[in-house]
């Protein structure tokens, strides 16, 4: 029996591999225990410096494990509220705490669940065969792990709307069009395309990203002074930090920077 999920560090790069191929990778229990495991790692580690999440086989990732979900049909409501809570909702909750840049690899079909963990990271490359849905309302459910909540403000509200409440496929093309996607390349190029983005972010001023991150998204709860609070605090920290001394150090040396010390 394969090992649902595959966690490495290469690198700088916490790399997270969906590993259920003959599943669609849908997930299954083993697999979100040894998923939040990698979260925690990434989240914990400073060694972590961004993080890659893929999957091996034709599809991204199918959401939950249909099998399970219909044998806990006749479950009461309260303990499946619970079982949500305190298990799919442990990735998406770990997600909106890691500060450090995101990217998810994506090929094939991602639905449901699948989608809306693919919009917890902070960027989207995916394969010119990749297609996505929004596929709860077509089996008579609601996103349950973020997508109502994050699809609107990656899409708008309008295109979010359409695809949660039909559940149609959107394409690769179309993806990138409305911004659901950062960049699209030929399936052949999946892998290393996203694995090289992932490396480039972890060579970047890991203090910098890290607050501009937590800037970025939290702004989008605040009200402009807050915000502009918030970010003076966010900019003393990051001018002394040892990056900042780097960048400018190897601006007037006319170099680039080493921001890994």
């Amino acid at each position: 029996m394969s090992t649902p999920l595959l966690f490495s560090v290469v690198d700088g790069v916490g790399e997270i591999v969906l590993n259920r191929p003959d599943a669609g990778n849908a997930f299954d229990e083993p697999m979100l225990d040894a998923w939040v495991a990698a979260l925690q790692q990434c989240l914990a580690d400073d060694a972590v410096r961004a993080v890659l999440l893929r999957a091996n086989g034709r599809h991204f990732c199918a959401g939950g494990d249909l099998h399970d979900m219909k044998r806990e049909l006749e479950g009461p409501p309260s303990i499946h509220k619970t079982k949500l809570w305190s298990g799919v909702h442990r990735i998406p909750k770990l997600m909106m705490q890691i500060d450090k840049p995101v990217v998810a690899a994506m090929q094939g079909a991602a639905t449901g669940a699948g989608l809306d963990m693919a919009l917890q990271c902070d960027f989207r490359v995916a394969a010119d065969n990749a297609r996505v849905a929004a596929s709860y309302v077509k089996i008579g459910l609601v996103p349950g792990d973020g997508g109502a909540w994050l699809l609107p403000r990656i899409v708008g509200l309008p295109r979010a709307l359409d695809m949660l409440l039909t559940g149609d496929f959107v394409e690769a093309a179309e993806g990138q069009r409305i911004g659901l996607f950062n960049r699209v390349v030929p399936l052949a190029d999946l892998e290393n395309e996203a694995r090289a983005l992932a490396h480039r972010l972890a060579d970047g001023a890991a203090t910098a990203m890290r607050l501009t991150k937590r800037a970025a998204y939290q702004g989008l709860h605040l009200d402009f002074t807050t915000h502009l609070d918030q970010i003076s605090s966010h900019f003393v920290l990051a001018a002394k930090s040892p990056e900042h001394r780097e960048g400018v150090t190897a601006f007037l040396e006319k170099r680039k920077p080493n921001f890994r010390g």
